[in-house]
């Protein structure tokens, strides 16, 4: 059963992760980190937040504990966890706290995801976030593919006049639809689009004075993080309704062959700090002000988080590393090959690229995001721009 094999793997790379650093257990109590230990289960009540409202205790033997209250035990025991290796440890709502709970019951040196139990190692838990087996993978495909099916029925619904915030309404049901969350909705029309990076949609005030709704004249711009167990998927796309600015077209294509450079830059072996360098010279390279990657982070790996680990100047975070495949063969007696999934968004005032990538174990490369109903972008042979990119055009 792929649920099972998925969550032994996991909790294999955790027991790895505290026999190298000497931790006895850890308590896992952030929404990311909870799906990461279990292959992509809800630990949440509210969606708007970072932390669950239960916890997954693993120790340095491969044990694994459901720590919560009543009121979570049921569900989680019932429905997410049922057929997996872990037990159950529960207290009353009233009476105790899933701290107090492992306190009281394991020794040792603790440490959790959140500082409520000896040190905070939420840090260190990045590369295992970013880790993805060949049934990860897979799901990887199929969310990608849901979600450039939103993205499409969203952008071929824009019409002139339409306001931001119905854009975003329909992206979040277009996402719903497809059993996806929406934790990511950025819609930004016209001239907002060259003001903002993370532009949220403009909302009426409840009272009288507010902004006003921004409907669209020209162009507007959709992004979207689409999350379903636990694996995130974005994904940026236009749609242009009447008049483009002068220069857009041209910048959108160049910003395109940026995020293919970096595309091609990843591969096994390198840093993201290694990849990061080859987009800031891309962008001088296709004639972006050399210090526009200053203005907004551009992207790097993403897996059980948004961005498990953002490509900075000198970020040492190895591209597949085997290292953590060779400990899980050490735990499991089972050669478990392990990839990656990336998503690059280099950026310029009025235009943006984005998609989602995964990179299997032996080092090749998947778009999962790719929109082919969407006009084709065409790449001119110009010197820095890549022969060829697999990337959409700004629709019309």
């Amino acid at each position: 059963m792929a649920e099972l094999r998925i969550f032994r793997v996991r909790i294999a790379l955790i027991q790895a992760f505290l026999l190298e650093q000497g931790y006895d257990g850890i308590l896992l109590s952030r929404v990311d980190n909870f799906a990461m230990a279990t292959g992509g289960k809800r630990n949440f009540v509210p969606t708007a937040t970072d932390m669950g409202a239960s916890s997954l205790f693993v120790t340095k033997d491969g044990k694994a504990y459901f720590i919560g209250n009543n009121i979570e035990a049921t569900r989680l025991m019932s429905e997410e966890l049922e057929h997996l290796e872990c037990e159950a440890r529960e207290f009353l709502w009233f009476d105790g706290s899933a701290t107090a709970l492992v306190k009281k019951e394991f020794p040792g040196t603790l440490v959790s995801d959140d500082g409520s139990l000896g040190e905070n190692v939420n840090g260190k838990l990045a590369y295992l976030r970013a880790l993805l087996t060949l049934d990860e993978l897979e799901k990887y495909r199929r969310l990608g593919k849901l979600a450039a099916e939103a993205m499409v029925a969203v952008i071929d619904s824009i019409e002139p006049g339409q306001t931001e915030a119905d854009i975003a309404a329909r992206l979040v049901a277009e996402g719903a639809k497809r059993r996806c969350q929406t934790p990511i909705v950025l819609i930004a029309a016209d001239e907002r689009i060259a003001l903002h990076r993370h532009p949220l949609p403009v909302m009426p005030s409840l009272l009288p004075g507010g902004p006003e709704e921004r409907a669209v004249k020209g162009y507007v711009m959709v992004v979207g993080g689409f999350l379903r167990e636990g694996l995130t998927v974005s994904i940026t796309r236009f749609k242009r309704v009447g008049e483009l600015p002068e220069g857009i077209a041209d910048a959108y294509a160049r910003i395109c062959a940026v995020d293919m450079r970096l595309y091609e830059a990843t591969q096994p072996g390198r840093t993201l700090g290694d990849v990061f360098a080859d987009g800031q010279k891309a962008y001088a390279d296709l004639g972006f002000d050399p210090n526009e990657w200053q203005r907004h982070h551009q992207g790097g790996t993403t897996g059980y988080a948004g961005r498990t680990c953002k490509a900075a100047p000198g970020e040492t975070f190895p591209i597949l590393d085997t290292h953590w495949r060779e400990a899980v063969k050490e735990i499991l007696g089972v050669d478990t090959p392990l990839g990656h999934a990336f998503a690059w968004n280099p950026s310029a005032p009025g235009v943006k690229s984005e998609d989602t990538f995964i990179m299997l174990p032996d080092g090749s490369k998947e778009i999962v995001t790719k929109t082919p109903t969407l006009p084709p972008l065409e790449l001119s042979s110009a010197p820095g721009r890549p022969s060829h990119a697999p990337k959409s055009g700004i629709a019309t």
